[in-house]
């Protein structure tokens, strides 16, 4: 799907001036967009940062891993790419820890320090961060939203916001999510998948599905072991995943395979398993299966006037959007098509740096104006 970031922006920006200043001569201008904003996609597998640069951003990303001392938590000894590769590997005195699980803070220190790091990476040395908003999962409680604010500012920000990934998502992707119609969201993240619906710039509906892209490693390693009597490290799943995953469909797919090295369960050394794209689509299968039974539950719920939007407008995003098949098994299943977005892993974040720089995006006057 195409998108235009600038014109986007653009049309934002002109219908808040127009919004804010027309009561008074006498008021002072509108603020143009702060440029010193990170929009964050605090996610169980990966953060993703984006910062507004001009039209367009500048995009980073770290594995979200903390590594800390065993017998002291609050020392932080690795974040992101390094603690990552930390993971399985640590002796017996280092921690390697994910912050998240299925989208939620399960440790508030360690998130914070994860968002200290995204932070970093964000600015140059020496700047602050006035605003940073923050994607989060639909279903979250007012606890867990409150968590993930909390680290926002004592990571640093003047500000914090924290919006649903999914309406983050359909910003990021130039959904037009200010028309009345409506539009979908298929946000197959690595802990959890959100199902949006947008219309006229809120959300009519949601539906979270706690199981994601990590739910799939998983089931490969418990698969693989099932199969083979092999063990493999949820790194190798994953990148199995990556280059032969597929799903099942009515498509006729090509197989594909891939080579990992494992342990034997038997003899307790290295062995050499074969993994194609039939065991990873077996692996993915119950994750799918939950993915179309949240989306039959939205369907039941969605209004006439609305099934036309999202017949023309369902986009997918996420790691796990890029598995072969995907569409073609939501089109087999629900008669909805399906787009995969040009960039399913970085639309989250750039739809909270839009947010971030243009703070009055989501006022209800504005996104009714938008429609116009």
């Amino acid at each position: 799907m195409m998108y235009d970031i600038k014109i986007f922006k653009n049309k934002l920006r002109g219908i808040i001036m127009k919004l804010f200043s027309r009561s008074s001569a006498k008021k002072a201008e509108p603020k143009k967009g702060i440029t010193n904003s990170l929009g964050i996609d605090l996610g169980t597998l990966n953060t993703v940062i984006a910062k507004p640069s001009g039209d367009k951003f500048d995009l980073y990303q770290i594995p979200s891993v903390v590594a800390v001392k065993k017998d002291d938590p609050s020392a932080v000894l690795a974040v992101g790419e390094e603690a990552k590769l930390m993971l399985g590997r640590t002796p017996e005195d280092i921690i390697a820890d994910r912050p998240l699980e299925k989208g939620v803070i399960k440790n508030i220190t360690h998130a914070q320090e994860l968002l200290v790091r995204a932070m970093e990476i964000g600015i140059k040395s020496g700047e602050s961060v006035d605003r940073i908003v923050i994607g989060i999962p639909g279903d979250s409680s007012e606890v867990e939203k409150q968590a993930a604010e909390k680290i926002g500012r004592e990571a640093g920000a003047s500000y914090v916001l924290v919006i649903t990934e999914g309406l983050a998502a359909a910003i990021g992707a130039g959904l037009p999510i200010a028309e009345p119609e409506g539009t979908m969201v298929v946000d197959i993240g690595a802990g959890s998948t959100d199902l949006v619906v947008i219309s006229l710039g809120g959300i009519s509906d949601i539906e979270t599905v706690r199981f994601g892209g990590d739910d799939i490693d998983n089931n490969i390693v418990e698969i693989v072991k099932e199969k083979y009597n092999v063990g493999i490290g949820i790194h190798d799943a994953e990148s199995a995943k990556i280059r032969v995953g597929m799903i099942h469909c009515s498509e006729d797919l090509e197989v594909l395979t891939t080579e990992i090295i494992g342990k034997s369960v038997e003899t307790n050394r290295p062995k050499r398993v074969v993994i194609d794209s039939l065991l990873v689509a077996d692996a993915a299968e119950p994750i799918i299966q939950e993915v179309v039974n949240g989306l039959n539950a939205v369907l039941e719920r969605l209004s006439p006037e609305l099934i036309t939007g999202i017949y023309n407008n369902t986009v997918a995003v996420g790691g796990s959007s890029q598995l072969r098949g995907l569409k073609e098994r939501i089109c087999d299943e629900l008669s909805v098509p399906l787009s995969i977005s040009d960039d399913p892993m970085t639309v989250v974040a750039k739809g909270a740096a839009i947010v971030a720089a243009e703070p009055r995006a989501l006022e209800p006057e504005v996104r009714l104006k938008a429609m116009k």
